[in-house]
């Protein structure tokens, strides 16, 4: 029995060594095909973000023109308001020298 286990040392020894050589290569391209698809996801989330971040910043600019618009409408219709106000005083005035 002890003839048995003596035999079964060296061919552990052996069939470890032969699978270390097969399976390194393939386990070593295993884990760069899977680096490779994680960081592509990473980049697609990434990339998400960006575009969000994007349009976040697009609208806050929307929303900011669109106030400006409103206020340059505001003061145009006060000024029209005015220059009305200083014709009809001058017409008012030439009419009455």
């Amino acid at each position: 029995m002890e003839e048995f286990f003596f035999a079964l040392i060296p061919i552990t020894f052996i069939l470890s060594f032969a699978g270390v050589l097969i399976f390194r290569p393939l386990t070593k391209r295993l884990g760069n095909v899977m680096e490779a698809n994680a960081l592509a996801k990473q980049q697609v989330v990434d990339d998400k973000l960006h575009h969000e971040h994007v349009k976040t910043l697009l609208e806050t600019q929307n929303l900011k023109i669109q106030q400006l618009e409103q206020r340059l409408e505001f003061t145009e219709s006060l000024l029209e308001a005015r220059t009305a106000q200083r014709l009809v005083g001058a017409r008012a005035r030439t009419e009455l020298a």
